[in-house]
């Protein structure tokens, strides 16, 4: 009971942070930067991607939760590729404005989203009875 309250407890701080980086942080939410479509897109992405991993085989108070983040972080890097791709079309229809910007900004909001949802995904499996 006391690992299920815990990482419930968990699950909200980490869905804060979750919000607070993608819908407040100013980096991402500037005038002229509005980078939570993107953020909330590579959030549903990384959920598919954390539904269709094996379940971590986990022991100790926090074990789902740490396995769930470490097997999930090498896919930063191919969210990072699929973000990128992603700019690339859309320059090649609406033209670049400032290149090396939206390539950081949509890195960081993807990175960001990727690992925040690994987070609260992983406290959530560290909730699990079983």
């Amino acid at each position: 009971m006391l690992k299920k309250t815990i990482s419930w407890a968990l699950v909200g701080a980490f869905a804060w942070v979750w919000w607070w980086a993608g819908h407040r942080w100013e980096y991402l939410n500037t005038s002229g930067n509005q980078w939570f479509s993107v953020y909330d897109l590579f959030t549903l992405i990384s959920v598919v991607v954390l539904l269709r991993s094996p379940r971590v085989a986990a022991s100790g108070m926090f074990g789902a939760l740490t396995g769930t983040v470490q097997k999930f972080l090498p896919n930063l890097l191919w969210l990072a590729l699929a973000v990128i791709v992603a700019r690339l079309v859309n320059w090649l229809l609406f033209g670049v404005v400032n290149p090396v910007d939206h390539f950081t900004h949509a890195v960081v909001a993807v990175v960001v989203a990727g690992f925040t949802t690994s987070l609260w995904f992983g406290a959530i499996a560290n909730a699990d009875d079983s």
